[in-house]
């Protein structure tokens, strides 16, 4: 498997194993952040955003990564996505007057790394 490929299944394994951990303990990872999920319909919208939506982004990766054409718009969605996260994330951060918890600056960490090794992922596959 290449390089470029291995990123994609890495960032595939990410988002689904974030994606369960929020679908099957929502207490739990929502008290990370802070966020209260009082009645039965917060846990249930918390578990499909953060669970189901990240749990299908990441299978959606996971065929780019058994489709080798599908290697760049896989690098390119995963990208973006981290990017989107990193994005909001400093700007929420900055907002607060860089007031955030432990579980903000790992997550910061994960989401950076994880674009940053996307983008030199499709750099290496630029025609030279």
């Amino acid at each position: 498997m290449t390089l470029p490929r291995m990123a994609v299944a890495v960032t595939s394994f990410g988002f689904v194993g974030f994606g369960l951990a929020y679908t099957l303990w929502p207490l739990s990872m929502a008290g990370l952040t802070d966020i209260l999920l009082p009645t039965p319909t917060a846990r249930i919208d918390f578990a499909a955003t953060y669970g189901g939506l990240q749990i299908g982004f990441g299978l959606f990766l996971l065929l780019c990564v058994r489709r080798p054409a599908w290697t760049e718009p896989g690098l390119w969605a995963g990208a973006a996505a981290l990017g989107g996260l990193v994005s909001v994330r400093l700007q929420s951060i900055a907002a607060a007057g860089g007031q955030a918890t432990l579980p903000i600056w790992e997550g910061l960490a994960l989401e950076l790394g994880g674009a940053v090794v996307n983008g030199i992922m499709l750099w290496r596959l630029r025609p030279r």
